[in-house]
């Protein structure tokens, strides 16, 4: 890997350090009276010894997100692609779970205050409804709005049928993106006091916005697929189209997340019989309900949902998303086997079998129209599969031969061009020396 790629790679993700110091740092802000997962009364929210507890988890966080961001410097010098792609999901995981520590201790310190001066209520939790609010209508955005990005999202599919999985995968994120819209929000109303215009308008504010972002994620994939499309064969063309996409989606989701916080710290925070529901609540940000049958609920702060922990399903969907996390560095302990492992020719007598790890290309002997020993690697670009130092595996292209499938180790030629007798161009190629002459020979005739 070139320190190019490896700057690359690390500004995709390094801007995550800064976003979760801001989103965290913004948990300090009262909304609908909460403060870092902790209710309080207005007269609470400028407390000295609140203000002292929050100001040292913000410092916690800044010293966090600076570690962090000076944890990328050494990475950017690895070459190895498995050991970057392992220290870029290491990375990755430990700032999302780094900044909780500090949170934690925040929403514990404010817990332990709340009780001292009195400020908890001492009312039975319960799962808190204003049912004038939650009886209102409110519209939800039209379908129609999501099919011309489907429509969009299928041209790729009509047209590149090699790549079938790829545009299927991408066309289907438009339908669940409306599915989520619906189904995953649930109309529980923003209650914050008995006042039940403030907990409409809230609760508008977080549909309207929760729905804008799905539409958007809609229409950047559908954008997004055509573009790669059109893209697919020429590969800087092709990092610029997915890098866009990837800016579009999380710039807009950032920027509408933080424009409900806003919001809710506008309208959210009452002097009056607030709604106190912190013992559904562990730490702040994990709800634990078992009167509430519900599965997905409604974060308090922004826009977003969680699950209710006190759901069977729900502890099962979170084990297996914590556990899916947790194992992704294993994905480059994986690519590190890859750039081990050696690329393998051999002949048997019914086919030809191209090799690199798990990965295997086969061609029967009788489907071979013509072979070519080529001294000289062509120039190739890669549309689909791995493009490490010591193996090209996949689909490729050229000016010459067009699309074609590739296993070689780009290191070690000489390399055999086969062409079958539907047309289609392979190029295989072995880490030993002499393998490809061999078969070469054995295949003349």
């Amino acid at each position: 890997m070139t320190f190019g790629w490896s700057l690359f790679l690390w500004a995709t993700i390094v801007w995550l350090a800064p976003i979760m110091y801001l989103v965290l740092k913004n948990e300090c802000k009262p909304k609908k009276n909460i403060i870092v997962g902790v209710v309080l009364p207005v007269e609470a929210h400028q407390d000295p010894a609140v203000l002292a507890i929050t100001e040292r988890f913000k410092r916690e966080l800044k010293y966090i997100c600076w570690l962090c961001l000076a944890a990328v410097v050494p990475c950017l010098a690895i070459r190895s692609v498995g050991a970057a792609l392992t220290a870029w999901m290491v990375w990755a995981i430990s700032v999302g779970l780094m900044p909780l520590i500090p949170y934690v201790r925040c929403n514990k310190a404010l817990r332990k205050l709340k009780a001292e001066r009195s400020w908890r209520r001492e009312e039975r939790p319960q799962v808190v409804t204003d049912l004038t609010a939650a009886a209102a209508e409110l519209r939800w955005l039209s379908p129609w709005w999501f099919l011309p990005p489907l429509l969009i999202g299928l041209v790729p599919l009509l047209f590149d049928r090699e790549l079938w999985w790829l545009w299927a995968s991408l066309t289907a994120m438009i339908p669940i993106s409306y599915a989520c819209y619906r189904y995953l929000y649930r109309s529980r109303a923003e209650v914050v006091d008995e006042d039940s215009g403030r907990t409409l308008a809230l609760t508008r504010i977080r549909r309207y916005n929760w729905g804008k972002c799905w539409l958007i994620l809609a229409w950047a994939t559908g954008l997004f697929g055509i573009g790669l499309w059109a893209a697919l064969d020429h590969p800087w063309l092709s990092i610029a189209v997915i890098s866009a996409y990837g800016l579009i989606v999380c710039a807009a989701v950032i920027r509408i997340e933080f424009r409900v916080r806003k919001l809710q710290e506008k309208l959210g925070n009452s002097q009056g019989q607030y709604v106190d529901e912190d013992d559904q609540w562990i730490w702040g940000f994990l709800y634990y309900a078992p009167n509430d049958r519900r599965m997905l609920v409604n974060d308090r702060v922004g826009m977003n949902v969680t699950f209710n922990l006190a759901r069977r399903p729900a502890q099962v969907i979170m084990a297996l998303i914590l556990a899916i996390v947790l194992a992704c560095p294993l994905f480059g302990v994986w690519l590190i086997r890859m750039e081990r492992a050696p690329v393998e020719l051999e002949m048997t007598q019914t086919e030809l079998v191209a090799s690199h790890l798990s990965g295997e290309w086969r061609v029967a002997l009788e489907d071979i129209q013509e072979v070519q020993l080529l001294d000289t690697r062509p120039p190739l670009q890669r549309v689909a599969g791995t493009g490490m130092d010591n193996a090209l595996t996949g689909t490729f292209r050229n000016d010459q031969w067009g699309r074609f499938t590739c296993c070689i180790d780009p290191r070690m030629g000489p390399w055999l061009l086969i062409e079958g007798k539907d047309g289609h161009i392979y190029l295989f190629g072995s880490s030993a020396q002499g393998e490809a002459e061999r078969i070469s020979a054995a295949l003349a005739p």
